[in-house]
Protein backbone atom coordinates (compact mmCIF):
# COMPACT_ATOMS: atom_id res chain seq x y z
CA UNK A 1 0.00 0.00 0.00
CA UNK A 2 1.39 3.29 -1.34
CA UNK A 3 1.96 5.78 1.81
CA UNK A 4 0.81 9.07 0.96
CA UNK A 5 2.29 12.37 2.27
CA UNK A 6 -0.83 14.45 2.40
CA UNK A 7 -1.43 16.03 5.35
CA UNK A 8 -4.04 18.66 6.66
CA UNK A 9 -2.33 22.35 6.81
CA UNK A 10 -2.13 23.13 10.59
CA UNK A 11 -3.92 26.72 11.57
CA UNK A 12 -3.77 28.79 14.78
CA UNK A 13 -6.96 28.51 17.14
CA UNK A 14 -5.62 31.62 19.01
CA UNK A 15 -5.99 34.05 16.23
CA UNK A 16 -8.64 34.31 13.94
CA UNK A 17 -7.63 34.42 10.24
CA UNK A 18 -9.97 37.66 9.61
CA UNK A 19 -7.97 40.71 9.30
CA UNK A 20 -9.68 43.73 10.65
CA UNK A 21 -9.84 47.06 8.83
CA UNK A 22 -6.51 48.90 8.54
CA UNK A 23 -4.32 45.60 9.47
CA UNK A 24 -2.21 44.46 6.91
CA UNK A 25 -1.72 40.48 6.53
CA UNK A 26 2.22 39.33 7.20
CA UNK A 27 3.27 37.00 4.27
CA UNK A 28 3.06 33.71 6.74
CA UNK A 29 -0.49 34.51 7.37
CA UNK A 30 -0.99 35.07 3.64
CA UNK A 31 0.89 32.22 2.99
CA UNK A 32 -0.95 30.06 5.98
CA UNK A 33 -4.07 30.93 4.36
CA UNK A 34 -3.73 30.75 1.02
CA UNK A 35 -2.29 26.61 2.13
CA UNK A 36 -5.19 26.50 4.16
CA UNK A 37 -7.84 27.86 1.38
CA UNK A 38 -6.67 25.50 -1.30
CA UNK A 39 -6.56 22.45 0.82
CA UNK A 40 -10.31 22.89 1.66
CA UNK A 41 -10.38 22.80 -2.14
CA UNK A 42 -9.32 19.23 -2.06
CA UNK A 43 -10.93 18.18 0.38
CA UNK A 44 -14.36 19.36 -0.97
CA UNK A 45 -13.87 17.20 -3.97
CA UNK A 46 -13.01 14.52 -1.90
CA UNK A 47 -9.40 14.67 -2.95
CA UNK A 48 -10.29 13.74 -6.26
CA UNK A 49 -9.65 15.31 -9.64
CA UNK A 50 -8.66 18.59 -9.84
CA UNK A 51 -5.18 20.37 -10.05
CA UNK A 52 -3.15 21.23 -7.07
CA UNK A 53 -2.00 24.19 -8.79
CA UNK A 54 -5.24 25.49 -10.00
CA UNK A 55 -6.57 25.12 -6.39
CA UNK A 56 -3.48 27.35 -5.31
CA UNK A 57 -3.96 29.90 -7.41
CA UNK A 58 -7.79 30.00 -6.97
CA UNK A 59 -7.12 30.12 -3.21
CA UNK A 60 -4.44 32.80 -3.50
CA UNK A 61 -7.43 35.25 -5.43
CA UNK A 62 -9.45 34.62 -3.51
CA UNK A 63 -7.72 35.34 -0.28
CA UNK A 64 -6.44 38.49 -1.94
CA UNK A 65 -9.74 39.47 -3.11
CA UNK A 66 -11.27 38.93 0.42
CA UNK A 67 -7.94 41.35 2.08
CA UNK A 68 -8.41 43.77 -0.47
CA UNK A 69 -12.22 43.97 0.16
CA UNK A 70 -11.62 44.37 3.96
CA UNK A 71 -8.58 46.76 4.11
CA UNK A 72 -9.61 48.89 1.21
CA UNK A 73 -13.31 49.19 1.53
CA UNK A 74 -14.43 47.00 -1.85
CA UNK A 75 -17.83 46.14 -1.53
CA UNK A 76 -19.02 47.68 1.47
CA UNK A 77 -22.54 49.43 1.29
CA UNK A 78 -22.54 52.70 2.13
CA UNK A 79 -26.46 52.84 2.05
Amino acid sequence: MARTNSTKPTTNTTHSNKMTTGQTMTADQRQSMIQLAAYLRAEKRGFQGGDPVQDWVDAEHEIDTTQRGTSHGVGVSTN
